[in-house]
C-alpha cells in the first residue's frame, strides 16, 4: 500500500508523461478533418467547392430570394423552409436529409424478422400478425 509521501512521488513523476499526451490528444483533435459528413441539404454545386456554412445575414437571404443568383452561390433543389430573417439563427430539425440508403440488406436490418425478434415492440408486431393470421410476418 502506498503511503502519502510515495502517491505523491508517483504523481509527481507521472505529471510530465500525462501533460505530453494531453498536448498531442489536443494536437491531434485540432487537426482533425470530418471530410466523410455530407451537406445536409442537396445541391447542384460539388461536394468538394461547398463552403462551411457560416451565420447568414439578411442581405444574403435576399440575394439567394431574387432570381438572379451568383454563379458561385449553391444552387438548392428543394426550397428552403423558412428564408425570413429572424429565423436565420434557428436550427432546423425537419428538413431534407440524404440519409436515405435503398438498399436490401438495410431493409432486413431494420424491419427484418431478426430485428423484430430482438425488441419488445417487434415481438409484439410479429404476435400480432401472426394473430391475423398474416401470410408474411416481416420482410
Amino acid at each position: 500500500m502506498f503511503s502519502l509521501r510515495s502517491s505523491r512521488g508517483v504523481t509527481a513523476a507521472l505529471k510530465p508523461v500525462m501533460q505530453v499526451r494531453a498536448v498531442k490528444s489536443a494536437a491531434s483533435q485540432a487537426s482533425r478533418t470530418f471530410s466523410i459528413l455530407t451537406p445536409l441539404r442537396p445541391s447542384l454545386q460539388p461536394r468538394a467547392l461547398t463552403r462551411a456554412p457560416t451565420s447568414v445575414s439578411c442581405a444574403a437571404i435576399d440575394s439567394t430570394t431574387t432570381t438572379s443568383a451568383s454563379s458561385s452561390e449553391i444552387l438548392d433543389l428543394l426550397p428552403k423552409i423558412s428564408t425570413h430573417p429572424s429565423l436565420v439563427g434557428i436550427q432546423v430539425r425537419c428538413g431534407p436529409r440524404n440519409t436515405f440508403s435503398p438498399s436490401h440488406f438495410v431493409r432486413k436490418r431494420r424491419h427484418g424478422f431478426l430485428s423484430r425478434l430482438r425488441t419488445r415492440k417487434g415481438r409484439a408486431t410479429l404476435q400480432r400478425r401472426k394473430s391475423k393470421n398474416r401470410s408474411t410476418l416481416s420482410h
